[in-house]
C-alpha cells in the first residue's frame, strides 16, 4: 500500500487550496482527494479507516500528498509523522498571522454547521478573541465544539513559531521549505521555482499559469480593538519566524 512522503503543513487559511492545486498539475506528484484526510489528528480525522487512508495515494507517483492542515496546529502529530514517516518532506505556506486570525474567523461564520448556525457563533471577531483563553483553557469546549477545535482558536492557531519548533526538533532542517502566502502571490513562478528545486523535480511540469483557488471574499478590515488584542499576542512572532526559517520572509499581505 501506498503512503505519503510530502504534507503541506499548513497554516489554515494561507494558500493551502492554492497550494495543492500547484502540486497537483505536476506529473511526478499525486495529492490525495480529499484535500485534508486529517488522519493524524485523533479527534479530527475526515478519513478514520487506516486502509482507506493508504489507498488515497497512487504509488506509482515520485511524491504523494497529503495536504491536511491541521497537522501544523495539532500538538500530536508532528511526533507521529517522524514515528512514521522520519524522511518525509514538508511544504510549509504562513501568512501574516493578523490577517489569517481574521481569514480563519471570517472562514468559521460563513461555514454552517449541521444546526443551520455558523460553526462560529460568537458575532464580531473582537468577541471571538475575548473568549478566546476561555475557551483555551476549557476542556469542556475542546470535547464539544462545533468542528476542529484549533479553528476557534484564532489566535493560539497562528503561533507558528511554537508549532513550527514541534517539527524542527524531530526533523532535519532540509527536510522543510518555508513560504508564505504573499511569496505566492506576489512572486508565483520564483515561488514554483524553489519548490521545484526543493523536490528535485523538473520546474516545467508545474506549467505557466499557476492556479488562484478558494480565493476568500473581501472582508472588512479587523478595528483597532481587534489589532490591539492580537499585537499582544504576536508581539515579534514574525520574527521569529524569519529566524526559525533561516531568511525573512515576505509577511504583507
Amino acid at each position: 500500500m501506498a503512503t505519503p512522503n510530502l504534507f503541506i503543513l499548513g497554516a489554515g487559511k494561507s494558500g493551502t487550496t492554492t497550494l495543492y492545486h500547484v502540486l497537483q498539475r505536476h506529473p511526478d506528484i499525486h495529492v490525495c482527494n480529499p484535500k485534508e484526510p486529517s488522519f493524524f489528528c485523533s479527534y479530527f480525522q475526515v478519513v478514520a479507516n487506516p486502509v482507506s487512508y493508504c489507498k488515497l495515494f497512487d504509488s506509482n507517483r515520485r511524491y504523494r500528498v497529503d495536504a491536511s492542515h491541521v497537522y501544523f496546529s495539532n500538538p500530536e502529530t508532528a511526533q507521529i509523522l517522524h514515528d512514521l514517516f522520519p524522511k518525509a518532506q514538508f511544504l510549509l505556506i504562513l501568512r501574516n498571522p493578523k490577517a489569517r486570525a481574521h481569514s480563519l474567523y471570517q472562514h468559521m461564520r460563513r461555514v454552517l454547521h449541521n444546526d443551520g448556525r455558523p460553526l462560529e457563533l460568537a458575532e464580531s471577531f473582537l468577541e471571538a478573541l475575548s473568549v478566546e483563553g476561555e475557551r483555551f483553557s476549557s476542556p469542556e469546549f475542546m470535547t464539544n465544539c462545533r468542528q476542529y477545535f484549533w479553528n476557534f482558536m484564532y489566535m493560539r492557531s497562528s503561533y507558528y513559531d511554537e508549532q513550527l519548533s514541534r517539527y524542527l526538533t524531530l526533523f532535519p532542517r532540509d527536510q522543510f521549505m518555508i513560504t508564505t502566502l504573499a511569496e505566492l502571490h506576489w512572486q508565483p513562478h520564483a515561488t514554483v521555482r524553489r519548490i521545484a528545486n526543493f523536490l528535485n523535480l523538473n520546474v516545467a511540469g508545474f506549467g505557466q499559469n499557476i492556479p488562484v483557488t478558494n480565493a476568500s471574499p473581501p472582508y472588512v478590515d479587523f478595528d483597532k480593538d481587534c489589532d490591539m488584542v492580537m499585537e499582544r499576542h504576536f508581539g515579534d512572532l514574525t520574527a521569529r519566524v524569519n529566524a526559525l526559517a533561516g531568511h525573512p520572509l515576505d509577511w504583507a499581505l
